[in-house]
């Protein structure tokens, strides 16, 4: 294992009856770095980021930082998930939840890290006070950001972050991940916008067809052709889909 690898994933594999699914992936995401992994429309992104973030069963290793699913506490106290599936109770509120999370995750200060990334995103504290059912798609995306920067950790999973932000906050969630990169965290980014890869990324991960391929640093077209687009087509630069 790379000394500086905070994520190692070998031979990951988790499929469906249908056949679809991911099959023996291997890759590292090491310390100071940002992994992008970009597929289409159901190419298995977030099969695989469930799984790493311990939603899934998977047959294979996930280690963060030497520890693997056995050790799923030291795990998950190094891991911050920003699934999918990132609904929140309909009555609780932003402030109610980053309380709820620095007992949970037993990091003192966690609501104050939140308020100042909540502020960071636009979020007043009226909306912090306001029930998850009153805010807009937008306000939720961005308070779940706010709770996921809020974490200290070493490894940061992140399923479409760029989910509902307009091009303000989409320039915010960039310029926040750098700052994470220089601060030698570890980021892996699925997306399906291949021009934030581009502009991201240290390394690319291509899935298609259920296999993992590392492209290294890309540009859009290079990545495009790896995941099988025609080379004929005027690239849109996004696909669409899980």
């Amino acid at each position: 294992m790379n000394p500086n690898a905070v994520l190692k994933v070998q031979r990951l594999s988790r499929t469906y009856r249908s056949g679809k699914g991911v099959r023996a992936a291997s890759f590292e995401v090491l310390r100071g770095e940002i992994v992008a992994l970009v597929g289409p429309n159901g190419a298995g992104k977030t099969t695989l980021m469930e799984a790493i973030c311990g939603l899934a069963d998977y047959i294979g290793s996930v280690l963060v930082e030497g520890f693997d699913r056995e050790q799923e506490t030291a795990q998950r106290s190094r891991t911050a998930c920003l699934p999918e599936n990132r609904s929140f109770p309909l009555f609780i509120t932003g402030l109610t939840a980053a309380r709820l999370a620095e007992r949970f995750w037993e990091q003192p200060g966690l609501e104050e890290e939140f308020l100042t990334e909540a502020d960071g995103w636009l979020l007043s504290q009226a909306e912090l006070e306001q029930p998850v059912f009153a805010l807009s798609q937008g306000m939720r995306e961005k308070l779940a950001l706010a709770l996921v920067f809020s974490r200290q950790v070493s490894l940061y999973l992140l399923d479409e972050p760029e989910a509902h932000l307009d091009p303000i906050m989409r320039h915010r969630l960039e310029r926040r991940l750098r700052e994470l990169r220089a601060k030698g965290k570890a980021v892996l980014l699925a997306t399906h916008d291949v021009h934030l890869a581009e502009r991201l990324a240290d390394r690319v991960l291509a899935l298609a067809n259920g296999e993992v391929k590392d492209l290294g640093r890309s540009d859009a077209a290079v990545i495009m052709q790896a995941l099988g687009a025609d080379s004929r087509e005027p690239a849109a630069g996004e696909f669409r889909g899980g």
